[in-house]
């Protein structure tokens, strides 16, 4: 089972829908969430994704799913991921992310993909934000602990990143 399945798998016991928007960097995902048991709303825009991850959680209680692409779409998540946080809702962000391998300081600005270090930018209106470099397994347990920091105590929005080939990763 790929890391992008898995994820999924452990999302549908904490929600019943996705709002996403679909592309290169989050294909393995986009792909995982198609044959999961999660009803997949694509939006427009992703920050249209956003808001309605957010409604979705202040609706229904449960957790918001908003899934985006790297760059500029994850920072056009960043908008509802502030209202999440300043309205303390519940909602996990993912954004794909470039090969691990593409990431750092080559001095090129893009490998085709469009990375962007969303990290730093989300840290302030998150509860947590995270992306793992080295292994599925860092993943996933990231994403326990964003679920379970979603959910409880004053709640709020966590962020995770998701390099290409960690979403393909076998586990």
């Amino acid at each position: 089972m790929r890391v992008a399945d898995s994820i999924f798998k452990r999302l549908e016991a904490e929600t019943d829908a996705v709002f996403f928007v679909p592309g290169g960097s989050c294909m393995f995902l986009v792909d995982a969430l198609g044959h999961s048991n999660l009803q997949h709303v694509s939006a427009l825009h992703e920050q249209g994704a956003g808001a309605m991850a957010l409604g979705y959680a202040m609706a229904s209680g449960r957790l918001g799913v908003c899934l985006t692409i790297s760059g500029p779409g994850a920072t056009n998540a960043m908008t509802p991921c502030l209202a999440a946080w300043s309205e303390s809702v519940s909602v996990l962000f993912i954004s794909g992310q470039a090969r691990t391998e593409t990431l750092g300081g080559d001095g090129l600005r893009t490998h085709g993909l469009q990375p962007a270090d969303i990290i730093p930018m989300v840290k302030p209106i998150t509860k947590l934000a995270y992306q793992p470099m080295s292994s599925g397994h860092d993943c996933l347990l990231a994403l326990d602990k964003m679920i379970e920091l979603c959910l409880s105590g004053r709640r709020g929005p966590c962020w995770l990143s998701v390099p290409q080939d960690i979403q393909a990763a076998t586990i």
